[in-house]
């Protein structure tokens, strides 16, 4: 398994791999024989400490962020699904993730929705982010069997533990508008 550090508010091109003990993985580059030969080169000393503070007060912060991250979700999932022409794709249980909100406008692009957030200062995104240049359907809605053009209409809310209540109700404030906007161009 690969963690990306930048997922938790370590410093960007820092990570770690998590291997399960007798599994044999091949190596990126050879020489040097750092880490017992599985990776050459220098280890970059600062960025490594700054993932491990990282991860430590991830860890410490994370059930009250997990709690208000559901909060958070639950309040925008409860809004907008009251809408016509909203798909929600990622409910508030314990299967799904606390933090992502997947959902889509029937008949509105990704792309639309996501740039008529951001004239609000809300940054949403399509797919992905390692993928959302393709302008294809998310693999994962594929997967789910969801129609071609419902998921290429589909948007994600990320929350970390920084966002509040305050700016789900701006988020919220702002969804009406837009879905008005949309609704008239139909």
């Amino acid at each position: 398994m690969t963690i990306s550090g930048h997922k938790f508010h370590a410093p960007r091109g820092i990570g770690f791999l998590y291997g399960r003990r007798g599994r044999r993985i091949a190596q990126l580059m050879s020489g040097g024989g750092q880490e017992k030969n599985q990776r050459s080169g220098t280890e970059n000393l600062p960025a490594i400490a700054a993932m491990a503070k990282a991860l430590r007060l991830l860890l410490e912060k994370e059930p009250q962020a997990i709690k208000t991250e559901q909060q958070i979700k639950q309040l925008i999932s409860d809004h907008i699904r009251k809408f016509d022409k909203v798909t929600i794709f990622s409910k508030n249980t314990d299967q799904f993730a606390p933090h992502i909100l997947c959902f889509a406008i029937n008949g509105v692009r990704g792309e639309t929705i996501v740039h008529a957030f951001e004239k609000y200062g809300i940054y949403i995104s399509t797919t992905s982010a390692c993928s959302s240049k393709k302008h294809v359907a998310s693999s994962t809605l594929t997967a789910m069997h969801v129609p071609e053009d419902v998921s290429t209409s589909a948007v994600r809310i990320s929350l970390g533990d920084q966002n509040t209540l305050d700016e789900a109700k701006e988020f919220i404030q702002a969804f009406d508008r837009l879905y008005e906007e949309f609704d008239k161009l139909s």
